[in-house]
């Protein structure tokens, strides 16, 4: 157990809300946590960050997808690991199963490719609890507006791939993954779901 959770699901799902309300329900219980995302987290991320959703850039597909591992291995190697040995919790918006439903279902790149990509720049380090929030595109493409960067303007028919992705990666592992259904329901709503899970998860390991 490394205290390790991540967020997963289309843009504009919730994630970054939802990071922040558990982690505050961290802090109460006298729980360090440190949030992250990606890609970004460091100084070498946020600059491929910055490369990976500029709209003048024109990248492959195969080169999109090692912009994400390369910055997933900085914020790893140089973030995550050192928390984790700390023995305080890392809650990530995003990691290695965005890889999979993004350039994997959304680019329809090798899945298996990915996967061994993903070990490779992670060192096997997995998350012990990965949610999805699942909205229909619909409401993702209303929530973005208008100004959207590189990957947010890859369109309904690439978010409708991808959320399929996470539909099925929810299915491959009842251990790690909860899959929440967060239409028509209101942020607390969907934050006593998730604390009750991480409650029930990291029993005996949440300071009270």
């Amino acid at each position: 157990m490394n205290k390790f959770i991540t967020f997963e699901g289309i843009d504009a799902c919730g994630k970054t809300t939802q990071i922040n309300l558990l982690s505050d329900f961290l802090k109460l219980k006298k729980n360090k946590n440190l949030i992250v995302r990606e890609p970004g987290g460091t100084q070498i991320s946020e600059k491929i960050r910055n490369i990976l959703l500029d709209n003048n850039n024109n990248i492959s597909d195969e080169t999109e997808t090692l912009l994400f591992l390369s910055a997933r291995s900085q914020l790893i190697n140089e973030i995550i690991i050192k928390n984790i040995n700390k023995n305080n919790f890392t809650l990530c918006d995003r990691y290695i199963d965005s890889t999979i439903a993004y350039q994997g279902y959304g680019r329809g790149l090798s899945l298996d490719k990915i996967q061994t990509l993903n070990s490779f720049a992670t060192g096997d380090i997995k998350p012990d609890l990965t949610f999805i929030l699942d909205i229909e595109v619909s409401e993702s493409i209303i929530r973005l507006g208008g100004e959207k960067d590189r990957m947010e303007e890859s369109g309904m028919e690439f978010l409708e791939k991808v959320r399929y992705g996470y539909q099925n990666l929810a299915k491959t592992s009842e251990d790690r993954f909860r899959f929440i259904k967060c239409m028509n329901r209101d942020i607390k709503d969907i934050n006593d779901e998730i604390i009750h899970n991480v409650k029930d998860f990291y029993k005996g390991a949440l300071d009270e």
